[in-house]
């Protein structure tokens, strides 16, 4: 078992990639064999499945050129009669009517024979589909939100997941490490995990972001006119010129976007505060240009460092690659910069930001403020990290398994690799607290990120405005507790839009201004708001509401189980009215 990781390319390389792909693989199978699924028996279904698709298709392919042909009779018909009616007598008509009618009727029987055909094999395809499902039913009943927490901890034994973010966990951030955890009415919590490394609080999050960009919108108009000219005779003629003005304006627009980062807190260099972002010289190679704009970068942090003037306090490192790379010029505290940033560190991190082969390079944002570390990994934009059970939902085995495989795989790498900065940094695995965060019962009820979280799950549309046509950021706020349930108000922000016209004046070949209309869009915030109810319940691990009996804070307000939802270890409903 490998207990801290101070290398944390190499030991992805030699040890975890392997050790995960293996622990998922035996997980799957070990779900396989609980679920009593008989995989020969959904082998032969999904063949003989594949083989109706595939005549399925076939059919559909026929039926489409019959209508096609039949539609091409039609217009051969009509041209045929409009030249018979051009060039000679009428009562010829008769010949392409009688022709048309005889190939419409034959068409006709064939498409009704080839639509009855295909609707059987449509409905042997959902037959046989539903056969396929009813013998998943059994694996699929046994995934769960934990699986991604549980082989995350069984390849790093140092990394732990709590079931859910609870108030407990964020009161251990304030009161031990500072953190606030309010990001503002912009940002809305997709989803959030929480637990500890090394001891030590962690978060990663997704978010929906909001913020005011701009659209450009464009407008043409056409004119004409008239003008006169002299032929190659030498005579005045008049001409028609035509022209298309084209205008364009630039207006306010709503824009979202997702955003995945890792909230870590540590106690060690209590004072530091520093932020990186990523740097282009992380990319270049030993070449002679990339050499030269390396030593360029360094020579402008030697010439910084020796700018002794009032307030700067830059002194740059030994390792001046180190400090070109990892570039946090604004750091505040030299001496904890350093302790924490030994030798081993520093070189662990250029392995980190110059790596094109293992992981991902230098995509990251770093920010330290005193004992909060923030980083923000651009590769981990693309990935899902809810874990979310009907994911894995399937109707054949085969194909299951490969999908389970592949995320976990890709969630372990993506999440390691944006954790790394942090394992490649010792001191971080030398503090480990042991804060009692679970005290009393308000501290294991889920806190306000996870009720976030959950109004997001069930989804904008239950509470967006009726008028709103853009994303909607959920917030929430605590309305009441009772019966160890919590009622919680869900506000949804987003924008109507209201259509503009702008005339923009452009002037024309005409020698006279036109005003060249534009269409575009003006938005208006509008708010709408709706009650959830929330309750964790003692039975981690289900996967749907109606596995858990429901609480009785939900049943004396009507509500039945077909409006809850479960989500880990977490039941909830929209309350109405």
């Amino acid at each position: 078992m490998i207990n801290d990781v101070h290398e944390p390319l190499e030991q992805y390389s030699f040890h975890f990639k392997n050790a995960h792909a293996s622990n998922t693989s035996d997980f799957f199978e070990d779900l396989v064999r609980q679920s009593g699924v008989d995989e020969n028996a959904n082998i032969t279904t999904v063949q003989e499945l594949r083989v109706l698709e595939k005549q399925a298709a076939s059919a559909g392919s026929s039926n489409k050129w019959w209508r096609i042909l039949r539609g091409a009779s039609i217009v051969a018909a009509l041209l045929a009669a409009l030249y018979i009616y051009a060039y000679h007598a009428w009562p010829w008509l008769m010949v392409p009517a009688i022709a048309l009618a005889v190939a419409i009727h034959t068409l006709n029987r064939i498409i009704n024979d080839s639509d009855a055909q295909l609707k059987r094999l449509q409905e042997a395809c959902d037959e046989k589909r539903a056969v396929a499902w009813g013998q998943m039913v059994p694996l699929n009943r046994l995934y769960d939100w934990d699986i991604v927490a549980k082989l995350m901890q069984q390849t790093v034994p140092r990394i732990a997941f709590d079931p859910y973010f609870s108030n407990g966990r964020m009161e251990e951030l304030r009161n031990s490490f500072g953190w606030y955890g309010n990001l503002g009415e912009d940002h809305s919590i997709e989803f959030s995990h929480s637990g500890v490394l090394n001891g030590n609080p962690f978060i990663l999050a997704r978010t929906l972001s909001h913020s005011m960009g701009s659209k450009i919108y464009h407008g043409s108009l056409a004119i004409s006119w008239t003008e006169q000219y002299r032929n190659s005779q030498g005579k005045s003629e008049t001409r028609t010129r035509h022209e298309t003005l084209r205008a364009s304006i630039e207006r306010p627009m709503p824009e979202y976007e997702n955003q995945t980062f890792i909230v870590y807190g540590n106690e060690a260099a209590p004072d530091l505060v520093f932020s990186r972002h990523p740097s282009k010289l992380s990319r270049l190679e030993d070449g002679f240009l990339d050499k030269w704009r390396k030593n360029r970068a360094i020579k402008k942090l030697e010439e910084k460092s020796r700018d002794v003037d009032e307030g700067h306090t830059f002194t740059v490192m030994a390792n001046r690659e180190f400090d070109a790379l990892f570039d946090a010029t604004d750091r505040n505290h030299e001496v904890q910069f350093r302790l924490l940033f030994t030798p081993l560190a520093q070189q662990e991190m250029l392995k980190l930001l110059k790596d094109s082969q293992t992981g991902f390079g230098d995509t990251f944002v770093f920010e330290k403020t005193r004992m909060i570390n923030v980083l923000e990994s651009g590769h981990m934009r693309a990935t899902d990290i809810s874990g979310a059970p009907e994911k894995f939902f399937a109707y054949e085995l085969a194909q299951a398994r490969m999908f389970f495989n592949a995320y976990h795989n890709d969630f372990f790498k993506s999440f390691y690799f944006g954790i790394a900065p942090l394992l490649a940094i010792p001191l971080y695995q030398q503090h480990r607290p042991h804060s009692d965060i679970y005290k009393d019962t308000y501290s294991h009820k889920p806190c306000f990120w996870e009720h976030e979280a959950i109004a997001n799950y069930h989804g904008e549309a239950m509470f967006k405005h009726p008028e709103c046509v853009t994303r909607s950021i959920l917030k929430t706020s605590m309305q009441q507790e009772t019966d160890g349930s919590q009622k919680v108000q869900v506000t949804a922000s987003g924008f109507r839009s209201v259509a503009r016209t702008h005339y923009v004046s452009v002037r024309g070949g005409d020698g006279r201004s036109h005003q060249v209309p534009v269409h575009w869009d003006e938005y208006f915030e509008v708010e709408n708001s709706a009650n959830m109810l929330v309750k964790e319940t003692a039975s981690p691990g289900n996967t749907a509401a109606d596995d858990v009996a429901l609480p009785q804070a939900f049943s004396q307000r009507g509500i039945d189980a077909e409006r809850t939802v479960l989500r880990r270890s977490i039941v909830s409903a929209v309350l109405t009215g």
